[in-house]
């Protein structure tokens, strides 16, 4: 399988809106994939039993609006050129080239990692016996077993409608989620020493209905980045202590319905981490760096069960720049192309290979 071809195959078709065209053209193109109930497509090869069970993850669907592909000599550009067809595509070709003698891949891609998490959390809800997941993103062809993660707090704001004349007579839920902003960025940041400090930023606030009249309610949305160590709870909990002297009755809610991308975080010492590493390097012909993974990524579901890799070609941003995501998003087929490479010599290396078994 030719992985640049697979790619611009792939960015060909629309996968913002529904999946269903693309997850169609990879069951034809996959050998053995299947499409399981929780909306993944689904395929493996090799014996569990045999020698270690790898988990190849990356997503099928891209943000809006779609972008089609074009090719200027190294230059793809369009949507899901890095995120993460550009990474999704390395994977199929490292799947059909690797014949496991002494373990087992596992090709799993996602529906819906840019919306609601839902297929992947569900696939792997009873638990997944594997030893390893590589899951794709653009990280420039660094490691990254590690990164903070995303949830996205719901604030709700209980006030007093009143004349906009005689405001004291009210209870003005606008003025109460403006001070909630002002006690949220106050928030001192807890830091972890692989990911960094987590964040939490404000990011939608409505209120009001008439410019006359004291609203009774507000909402206000909080972008909160978690680090390892914090769960869904505590961080309900830590918003909770920052607006306890709140003058209108507060709610606390997580936002939209939906799975949550907590924290992940594998040992960047960690000898799978090191033999990919050492794979990588071979194969690029020079050192490649482990690091956090600056986004949150649906590696998230796989780390309570398994240690996690993220990997793929292409970045998210180049500094001030945005790639992924922007209209400006491109992956060099040359990365895609040493991409495949890495994850194939690394599959020898675990599932061929007996050393590892």
């Amino acid at each position: 399988m030719d992985a640049v071809a697979t790619l611009l195959d792939l960015m060909a078709i629309e996968s913002h809106d529904s999946v269903d065209t693309i997850r169609d053209h990879l069951v034809d193109i996959i050998p053995g994939a299947t499409v399981d109930p929780s909306g993944c497509v689904v395929a493996r090869r090799g014996d569990p039993a045999a020698g270690p069970h790898v988990v190849l993850n990356s997503h099928m669907d891209v943000v809006p609006p779609h972008i089609p592909p074009e090719q200027d000599g190294d230059i793809i550009t369009g949507r899901g050129a890095c995120d993460a067809k550009g990474c999704l595509t390395p994977m199929l070709s490292a799947f059909v080239a690797t014949k496991p003698t002494t373990g087992c891949i596992e090709l799993v891609i996602s529906p819906d990692e840019e919306t609601v998490n839902l297929g992947l959390a569900e696939y792997l809800a009873d638990g997944h016996p594997a030893d390893l997941a590589v899951v794709g993103e653009p990280t420039g062809l660094d490691l990254c077993p590690s990164a903070r993660g995303h949830f996205d707090i719901q604030i709700e704001f209980e006030g007093r409608a009143a004349h906009g004349g005689t405001p004291e007579s009210g209870l003005n839920a606008t003025v109460c989620a403006a001070a909630a902003v002002q006690r949220i960025g106050a928030l001192e940041p807890m830091t972890d020493v692989t990911v960094g400090a987590n964040s939490a930023t404000p990011t939608i606030i409505t209120a009001g209905e008439r410019a006359n009249q004291v609203p009774d309610s507000a909402t206000l949305v909080v972008d909160y980045r978690p680090i390892p160590g914090e769960t869904e709870a505590s961080v309900q909990e830590r918003i909770a202590d920052a607006l306890a002297a709140s003058a209108c009755p507060v709610t606390i809610d997580m936002y939209p319905p939906g799975a949550r991308l907590g924290p992940f975080k594998t040992s960047h010492d960690h000898r799978y981490v090191r033999v990919m590493q050492q794979t990588a390097s071979a194969v690029r012909d020079e050192p490649v760096a482990v690091h956090s993974f600056p986004a949150a990524t649906e590696a998230a579901f796989f780390d309570p069960l398994m240690p996690t890799i993220v990997f793929g070609p292409g970045q998210i941003a180049d500094g001030e720049t945005p790639i992924a995501h922007s209209k400006d998003e491109y992956v060099r087929a040359s990365s895609v192309q040493t991409a495949a490479a890495a994850l194939e010599a690394f599959l020898e290396e675990m599932v061929v290979d007996a050393a590892m078994a």
